[in-house]
């Protein structure tokens, strides 16, 4: 799947750690899972959105200089597996590939050694003021080329 922005298709998001950069970790509360017992997909989803935050806290904070306003266009979530109460999930997250106005993001959760799901999000920098996609400046080409997760093989 690529985004019209982009100059070409990328890898999707790898399914091994060594790939990822960037790290956090969240946990598989009660309330996140459903009558089967496992993680529910919006909890999943949230899962995603705290890695990916977290990824990008550096360059969107409301104190950050220079700043970044990046809104999430579009999200795909691919479920590989089942998390339960109480697991422990290891977020990966990193840039697959930079447009002129956007970035595609990476990332998988992994229970112990096994990727339990990926996702594949394209986030699209706009102006604060007009709230349309503009290009990105040269600073957050190179942070996010920096952050690009591992090509591996």
């Amino acid at each position: 799947m690529t985004h019209p922005d982009e100059a070409r298709p990328a890898p999707s998001p790898p399914r091994v750690r060594a790939a990822y950069g960037h790290w956090m970790q969240e946990r598989v509360r009660w309330s996140d899972t459903d009558l089967i017992g496992h993680a529910n997909n919006v909890a999943v989803s949230a899962y995603f959105e705290t890695g990916r935050s977290h990824f990008m806290r550096s360059v969107v904070a409301i104190d950050a200089e220079p700043r970044s306003l990046l809104v999430l266009a579009q999200l795909t979530i691919n479920f590989l597996g089942e998390m339960h109460w109480p697991d422990v999930i290891d977020i990966g997250t990193g840039c697959l590939s930079i447009g002129r106005r956007s970035c595609r993001t990476g990332q998988a959760l992994f229970v112990g050694e096994r990727c339990v799901g990926t996702a594949e999000s394209v986030v699209v920098m706009i102006d604060e003021v007009t709230r349309k996609p503009v290009p990105l400046p040269s600073w957050l080409r190179q942070w996010l080329d920096q952050n690009r997760i591992a090509a591996l093989g």
